[in-house]
């Protein structure tokens, strides 16, 4: 009997230690607004609704989405915040051709904000 329960606990262990990484940072949808054109290391995008698809605990690639088309792939960093965001946000920056360059996106409850370069 001894045996068998610690047979079990050990396959319980040991499918614990296979899920728990794959819980920890995985693939994260949110959606926010562009209340302007702007561009997004380059791509043109029009104001409006827009999905992204990211990793949230590290760097790496984000996909930009609009409907079911994707229309931009970009590098993105992250940056820790003081506090969880209180609503989605997008800072934008005036390049020197007058036209608006999404900077940064904050996600409402989350912790760290999507910089660009």
């Amino acid at each position: 009997m001894k045996k068998i329960i610690s047979g079990m606990f050990l396959s319980l262990a040991m499918v614990l230690s296979l899920a728990l990484p794959g819980l920890a940072g995985g693939d994260v949808t949110k959606s926010f607004m562009l209340t302007r054109d702007s561009k997004l290391n380059g791509t043109a995008l029009t104001k409006g609704d827009y999905s992204v698809k990211f990793t949230d605990d590290k760097e790496g690639e984000l996909v930009v989405m609009r409907g079911k088309n994707e229309v931009a792939k970009v590098k993105y960093k992250i940056m820790e915040l003081a506090k969880s965001a209180a609503d989605n946000a997008v800072a934008y920056v005036l390049a020197e051709d007058g036209s608006y360059q999404v900077k940064r996106i904050e996600f409402k409850g989350m912790k760290a904000a999507l910089v660009f370069e």
